[in-house]
């Protein structure tokens, strides 16, 4: 927003010159006030997303804490017993990386976009003192040439006008200068800032649908080694104990109608041997003994983000940070 050399005695060329720099300052203003608008809609729509994540992370917990009670008071089906309990202890899992996920969104989203809320004032306050000074000097301007025309022979009062103009004047080319420069800078900002910003959002949304997808896929796994033929049997037993049959014959029973087990079925469901040797390797030794149990989540050595890559691991320990706040 650099200014015209204008003399003083050409007022014509000082008014447009006035016009020019007070047109870029409007201009500036029109555009702090665009970015301020979207990105406070940005930064509005964000924080419902996370609002609404947290209250589904809430209520997997709270299905979690269900199918946990419920699998606690089945003394019948054992082998759905255990399907429940490893499946709720994924699906806990899934809450823990949809809170850290929730977390970095704060961080690296919602932060940085309401920081442009202080941001866009300061430079709007640059603009209004720039769109001051200029309607400083049109008033000097329009009073030297009240002056010239009224006391064209009095070159006191006319000098000590053309004194002010060119004070006034040169306090608008200072802020126009500084004006300019800070609009530079701010642009420049904003158009990174956005860019990473919506990267960000991106990541931590592939991090945490990447993180599901693995442990719903261990959800299913958990609920597809349930033997439900096995389960049946033993309940029917249980039903036949209840009214009294003699168990030998209700065996006989079974195997005259063929529903006995088949030996070909897993015999690990129920014996605890598939919590040790199919989840071992997640969960370790330990178990979820409570309600508000949290599982301890081992993020390291994963192939699915790439382990050579440095920032991968960053993010993952990240990860880690925030899902231990939970625990």
């Amino acid at each position: 927003m650099s200014r015209p050399n204008s003399s003083p005695s050409n007022g014509l060329s000082m008014t447009s010159s006035e016009k020019q720099v007070e047109n870029q300052a409007k201009f500036c203003q029109a555009r702090v006030n665009l970015t301020e608008k979207h990105l406070g809609l940005l930064c509005e729509t964000v924080g419902s997303m996370n609002r609404k994540s947290a209250k589904m992370r809430d209520k997997g917990d709270i299905l979690a804490r269900q199918l946990i009670d419920y699998a606690k008071c089945e003394d019948i089906s054992h082998s759905l017993k255990n399907g429940l309990l490893h499946f709720s202890e994924n699906l806990s899992a899934i809450q823990d990386y949809r809170q850290a996920a929730i977390l970095r969104v704060d961080s690296k989203v919602l932060r940085p976009l309401s920081d442009y809320g202080n941001i866009c004032k300061q430079v709007k306050s640059g603009v209004k003192t720039e769109l001051t000074a200029i309607k400083k000097e049109q008033k000097m301007v329009q009073q030297l040439q009240k002056v010239r025309t009224k006391n064209p022979a009095d070159a006191h009062q006319i000098s000590r006008a053309e004194t002010e103009v060119q004070k006034a004047s040169a306090d608008a080319s200072i802020g126009s200068k500084a004006l300019e420069s800070q609009l530079d800078l701010f642009e420049k900002n904003r158009i990174h800032d956005v860019k990473n910003i919506m990267i960000d959002f991106v990541n931590v949304e592939m991090m945490f649908h990447a993180r599901a997808l693995e442990f719903y896929s261990k959800c299913f796994e958990s609920l597809a080694l349930v033997d439900e033929d096995r389960d049946l049997d033993e309940f029917r037993r249980k039903l036949r104990l209840a009214k009294g049959t003699n168990p030998e014959e209700y065996n006989r029973t079974l195997e005259s109608l063929g529903t006995g087990t088949s030996s070909g079925m897993s015999t690990t469901i129920g014996t605890g041997s598939m919590e040790t040797d199919t989840y071992g390797d997640t969960y370790g030794d330990s178990s979820m003994s409570g309600s508000n149990r949290r599982v301890r989540i081992n993020t390291r050595g994963s192939t699915m983000y790439g382990d050579d890559d440095d920032d991968d691991d960053d993010d993952d320990d990240d990860y880690e940070d925030e899902l231990s706040t939970r625990r």
